[in-house]
């Protein structure tokens, strides 16, 4: 690994920093939110203002697969860190809950746009052996974003400042747009737009050694074929696509969105009372979040896709299964079991379902729809983020939180089956290697085998 290639990796990073920031902080900033805005008593308005983030996220995916096809991934960046900037001011300064809603949209199109143009950028300039570990950073600066999150509603808890919550996202967001300027498109990328001599001198700072000619040719003449979303729905790519959108699916609904934005209100319903004590819990969540992604970084590329997957969906479903009877029955016990249960279900989280979609995302398109493609599957991650989120208050009046947490359990079993069968295995192979796979018909689930 180049020291270019970590550099690019370490500043694409940042953008999910501010993924895991935009949408985390709201977790402590909510209450106050709720109480000067006048929403006390109006849960859907509630849900929304949390939510709408998310929906900004729909269209923020659906749509950066077209920019970045035309600007480059590195320029998308820098575009990605403006509008967060914006859009934090945005937020900080609004005095109603519809403008606040406005803004925390936009920054929501920032938000999605992000989950998909930041592994794409380093999918397409890490080295093969490293490349899980790379994208895997993404998810960890976005875990240390949430945490940071968490640390400003803590610093501000009792003065229950929002405004400064918000505001202070501006910081990371002129950071990631400064440090982005100097760095180099990615070689994929250049190569398709016909600057073949500088993508050749790229590649070779990237990775270190020459471009091989026939990886290059496959990446030319695989580009050369304009795609768009409707050939992602032909038999051909049909499968890579199904594989992407539904890992995302199973990740939103497997009840991480609702531990990370409501984890105050939880931490509420099992015995921590008062203002801090929800918010010193949760930084407590943020924390094991962070370190359990460090550590997923270095098993990624040793354990492979496949194996984290299924080891992390297992205790996943366990950890669900127990909050049930945590949130039915009061006591000390109860709430320690609830601890328990929240903590080992972000330890598995962050070793499977938390990195492992966006690895596998920039690894299974074909070049040619690769941009359209993961723009599609990030989209479906925040369409279905937004309707857990925006659903999470009215669904837990209408059926109490315990059901809710008891269908969570049952969707981490549903995605441990769908993984067992469907999802490949592709440590250590090339994005050529993989999409001439593909090419050749083999089955989604046998795309990261070498075959003679």
């Amino acid at each position: 690994m180049t020291r270019l290639s970590s550099l690019v990796a370490l500043v694409a990073a940042l953008s999910g920093l501010l993924v895991g920031y935009a949408t985390g902080v709201i977790a402590g900033a909510e209450a106050p939110l709720t109480k000067e805005f006048g929403l006390q008593d109006q849960n859907a308005l509630r849900g929304l203002l949390v939510g709408c983030i998310l929906i900004g996220g729909f269209f923020g995916a659906i749509f950066a697969g077209a920019i970045v096809k035309h600007i480059g991934p590195r320029r998308m960046l820098i575009l990605i860190g403006v509008v967060f900037a914006v859009a934090s001011f945005g937020m900080s300064y609004s005095e109603h809950a519809w403008p606040f809603i406005a803004w925390r949209t936009l920054a929501g199109f920032a938000v999605g746009a992000s989950t998909m143009v930041a592994p794409l950028y380093v999918g397409e300039t890490a080295p093969p052996n490293w490349r899980g570990a790379l994208i895997t950073g993404f998810q960890l600066a976005l875990t240390m974003g949430i945490l940071l999150g968490y640390l400003a509603n803590l610093a501000f808890a009792e003065t229950e400042n929002w405004r400064l919550m918000l505001g202070l996202m501006a910081v990371p967001s002129l950071i990631l747009v400064v440090g982005m300027i100097p760095l180099t498109e990615s070689p994929r990328w250049l190569l398709l737009r016909g600057h073949k001599e500088v993508a050749q001198r790229v590649f070779r700072r990237i990775a270190g050694f020459d471009w091989p000619p026939q990886e290059m040719a496959q990446v030319l003449a695989s580009g050369q074929l304009e795609a768009d979303w409707r050939d992602l729905l032909r038999p051909r790519f049909r499968p890579v696509l199904l594989v992407a959108v539904l890992l995302f699916a199973f990740t939103n609904l497997s009840g991480i969105d609702v531990i990370l934005y409501y984890a105050p209100v939880i931490f509420a319903e099992v015995g921590f009372d008062g203002t801090l004590g929800p918010i010193l819990a949760t930084v407590g969540i943020g924390t094991i979040n962070v370190l359990a992604t460090i550590a997923a970084m270095w098993m990624v590329d040793r354990y492979g896709r496949r194996p984290l997957l299924i080891g992390g969906l297992i205790p996943m479903a366990i950890a669900m299964a127990m909050m049930v009877p945590s949130l039915l029955f009061e006591g000390a016990g109860w709430n320690a079991m609830a601890l328990v249960a929240l903590a080992l279900f972000i330890v598995s989280f962050a070793i499977s379902l938390g990195p492992l979609p966006y690895v596998i995302m920039a690894e299974i398109f074909p070049v040619q729809t690769r941009g359209v493609g993961m723009g599609l599957a990030a989209a479906a991650a925040w369409a279905v983020n937004a309707l857990v989120s925006v659903s999470f208050f009215s669904l837990a009046a209408t059926f109490g939180m315990p059901s809710v947490f008891g269908m969570f359990a049952l969707i981490c079993v549903i995605a441990l089956i769908f993984v067992v069968i469907y999802v490949p295995e592709t440590r250590g192979r090339s994005l050529e290697e993989i999409e001439a796979n593909l090419v050749a018909g083999k089955p989604v689930r046998r795309l990261g085998e070498v075959f003679d």
